[in-house]
């Protein structure tokens, strides 16, 4: 009997793989897709994603693949921009086909075992630990049942490990993106520099951009579903109309081209599932999700599996994973994202609000520091919570 099985092999799903086995569980990784494999992303880490990189070993593999973010440049709907720069260490700009190969590969390496093209289609109560069916074809014979004392369901948004323990459905409303890799975006950095991440606002929606090696640039829109039905299904045409209506991106398309095809994703927007369950741990997407305008989702998605994985150990050492055992962990989570979910909810209330947005981007415009410590906050060099710090709301309204 395995000690864990990992359902999903993406950034959670690794994490979680790499921690559990470098303390020598035996644990398999179940992924349903084949790597390296392309997922919808913003292909942003803020720099508090560095700490669990380094942690599981994987921070000089992301390093030596990333463009460093040394800070933000937002812009607001009336075309006001602040750059801004974080006081301590950089984010990471990558595409996530890269990133989740270097996280998986680190598993392996680790210890860790996978298998792809695996999906699992039931758990159940076996002696001793959950039973797990995993289908791994669709031709007789390609079915097996393996036992493990724990499960961690790290499968996504989706999650059917989140379906079969009684966690809740995916979330209805949100917001949906669409995005693609462009080349040729007039104020893309060549490969080696240190260009900003951007964010661009408009009244209902809005657009993020990460400069990545070779040149390429990942441009995601994130609008409402109502928004998104007025393109009557032509993506294409929709998503570039959409990008010209940005006062800051209006005159730099003119040699831009898509690389590859367009991708859209949703909906994402804030749930919180009920993370635990009778010898089952839920991590990234599968147990949270949270807009992905902060940056914050990365980071989720990699603490999540490193506190899914300590949970993981702390229950296997103590006998058995009830779910009184695991209870711990999704005390944790709140303890460790409580104030992510807070402040992100907060600003997605005031970002379409444009007149606050514009006072908000001069203020920063004006006094460096501002800035500074905004996108700390909401970047993980300092906790979230500083956002709400009186004196720092007073700069950015522009009443102090």
């Amino acid at each position: 009997m395995l000690d864990v099985i990992v359902v999903g092999g993406g950034p959670a799903g690794s994490v979680a793989a790499a921690v559990l086995a470098g303390a020598g569980c035996r644990v398999l990784v179940a992924e349903r897709a084949r790597f390296p494999r392309s997922k919808p992303c913003g292909d942003y880490l803020n720099p508090g994603c560095a700490g669990v990189l380094n942690r599981i070993g994987a921070l000089g593999d992301v390093e030596h693949a990333a463009l460093p973010v040394p800070g933000w440049r937002i812009v607001a709907p009336d075309g006001a921009a602040a750059t801004t720069a974080f006081s301590a260490g950089t984010g990471f700009a990558l595409p996530r086909r890269t990133l989740d190969h270097i996280l998986l590969t680190r598993a392996v390496r680790m210890g860790a075992a996978v298998i792809e093209a695996a999906q699992v289609t039931a758990l159940g109560r076996g002696p001793g630990g959950v039973r797990v069916t995993i289908e791994r074809g669709a031709g007789p014979g390609e079915r097996e049942v393996l036992g493990a004392r724990l499960v961690i369901g790290a499968d996504g948004l989706r999650s059917a490990i989140a379906r079969m323990i009684g966690a809740g459905a995916a979330p209805r409303g949100g917001r949906f993106t669409v995005g693609a890799y462009l080349e040729g975006l007039d104020g893309t950095g060549a490969s080696g520099e240190r260009p900003p991440g951007e964010i661009h606002f408009a009244r209902d929606r809005f657009c993020g951009i990460a400069h990545l090696p070779g040149g390429l640039a990942n441009v995601t829109i994130a609008l409402p579903a109502g928004a998104l039905r007025t393109w009557r299904g032509d993506l294409e045409a929709g998503y570039w109309t959409a990008l010209r209506a940005f006062p800051g991106l209006a005159g730099r398309l003119a040699g831009a081209r898509t690389v590859g095809r367009l991708r859209a994703s949703g909906p994402v927007g804030y749930r919180r599932r009920r993370a635990v369950g009778d010898g089952v741990l839920l991590a990234g997407d599968a147990a949270a999700l949270i807009n992905p305008m902060t940056g914050q989702g990365m980071f989720l998605a990699l603490r999540g599996g490193e506190l899914a994985g300590l949970a993981a150990l702390r229950a296997l050492d103590r006998g058995g994973p009830t779910r009184r055992a695991l209870a711990a962990y999704d005390r944790e989570r709140r303890r460790e994202f409580g104030d992510a979910f807070l402040v992100s909810r907060i600003l997605d209330n005031l970002a379409f609000r444009p007149s606050v947005v514009g006072r908000a981007v001069r203020a920063m415009a004006g006094r460096s520091a501002l800035g500074t410590r905004f996108i700390d906050g909401v970047g993980g060099v300092s906790r979230a919570a500083s956002v709400m710090h009186p004196r720092l709301l007073a700069g950015l309204l522009g009443i102090a």
